[in-house]
């Protein structure tokens, strides 16, 4: 599984590059998909991150990002928790020198986001601090808020139904709750694409996917 992720992870870091040469939105949409699956690998959200606005990485950035990012999921894999840590941290660097505005408060509030959501996972986990269930397993009734199911957030996130409910378990999705019949729901907000966006991405990884295995190489002028 972990060898399947890679892969995935490194096809969609091509294809940001390709496609930056001829359809910046088509490029978009899988940067953003990729840099989403980079934070869910190490457990991580970021819900600001979709606040911000980002250019497309050059060349050079892009590749130090990619770099980087997989030097993060080696650390992360092989439990080296504060050298991957040292890594997220050049990683969210790098992003918020391609974000539009001041990169030093990019960077302040991408750090801010993550130690937030860091310290609401962690206060989930003590169990003197948590809800009964009768309380905890409802959202409130006061906003209206959507929900996407396991197996939707398992397709988002390239892993297994079983990884994300585990996930759930362990309040990895702020503000998740599992209905009467024992169902999860995770609140689409935290996520930083939309399930349009990755439909969109993956139908682009196909296209070519398609166009490699027909031709040999991509046609950059035919996409």
């Amino acid at each position: 599984m972990t060898r399947a992720i890679d892969r995935e992870q490194e096809h969609m870091w091509d294809s940001v590059y390709i496609l930056s040469q001829i359809h910046s939105e088509k490029a978009k949409a899988v940067f953003k998909a990729a840099i989403e699956k980079s934070f869910w690998q190490l457990g991580l959200t970021l819900p600001v991150f979709s606040t911000i606005r980002f250019s497309l990485p050059n060349k050079e950035h892009l590749s130090r990002l990619r770099d980087i990012e997989k030097k993060m999921r080696e650390a992360y894999t092989t439990k080296e928790q504060e050298k991957a840590y040292e890594y997220l941290v050049d990683y969210i660097e790098q992003l918020s020198e391609i974000a539009e505005g001041d990169s030093l408060t990019v960077r302040k509030k991408l750090l801010v986001s993550l130690l937030n959501e860091s310290a609401k996972n962690n206060k989930c986990s003590m169990k003197n601090y948590q809800l009964p269930t009768s309380i905890a397993s409802f959202p409130s009734r006061q906003t209206t808020v959507a929900y996407y199911t396991t197996t939707e957030v398992a397709k988002k996130l390239g892993l297994s139904d079983q990884t994300i409910r585990r996930m759930c378990e362990t309040g990895k999705f702020p503000g998740a709750y599992k209905t009467n019949g024992g169902h999860w729901r995770i609140p689409q907000d935290i996520f930083v694409t939309t399930l349009e966006q990755d439909d969109r991405a993956e139908q682009i990884l196909h296209q070519i996917d398609r166009k490699n295995q027909e031709a040999g190489d991509v046609d950059e002028f035919n996409l």
